[in-house]
């Protein structure tokens, strides 16, 4: 049943888009690109029934990012909750270098990471890749960087999720506004 839904939601998306997604994805700003791709974890969480005290704040500073004035001060957030750092190895990688983690939060994030499965870990970093890439750089044509992560992004959900966001409710932040960043968007508007 779950492929029969996969396959009529694939056919959903190339009668909208064709086969070109991507051509659609780089009209999108690059605040709507990560909007599309938090709507995608969230879905992810939903559907595997995984909701705790990490995802929920996780899922908010993501938010945090498609309404933000101090993209810095996000991004020193973010970090934090980065599984690709919390999980990294080397003996130096502590508590204290976290700062809006203590000691016993840093140890709680790092076995809820340690436990769930590679797909969600994948994912997070995947969407956190969309808002952190080309935060210092500049944009291009059409910010290809954040572009090949919302792509990652498009593909690995298309794949798990039963149903894929509409991508129709990220079209009215266009990649042609703001250098390529947008509009601002309250996360209250996918709801």
């Amino acid at each position: 049943m779950k492929k029969n839904r996969k396959l009529k939601v694939k056919k959903y998306f190339m009668n909208l888009f064709g086969n070109n997604i991507e051509t659609h994805f780089k009209k999108i700003s690059i605040n709507g690109r990560m909007a599309f791709g938090v709507k995608c974890l969230e879905t992810y969480l939903i559907e595997n029934n995984i909701k705790n005290i990490w995802t929920e704040r996780l899922i908010n500073t993501l938010w945090e990012f498609t309404s933000s004035h101090n993209l810095p001060e996000w991004e020193t957030k973010i970090s934090d909750l980065t599984p690709e750092c919390i999980l990294d190895t080397h003996p130096e990688n502590i508590a204290e270098d976290y700062k809006s983690l203590s000691e016993s939060e840093f140890n709680s994030l790092k076995d809820f990471y340690l436990k769930v499965d590679d797909k969600l870990i994948f994912l997070i970093n995947l969407v956190i890749d969309i808002g952190t890439t080309d935060l210092y750089g500049a944009t291009g044509k059409y910010s290809e960087n954040t572009l090949k992560s919302t792509m990652e992004v498009y593909k690995f959900c298309k794949k798990e999720l039963n149903v894929l966001p509409d991508l129709n409710k990220f079209n009215f932040t266009k990649f042609s506004e703001n250098d390529g960043w947008g509009k601002r968007i309250n996360k209250k508007f996918f709801k």
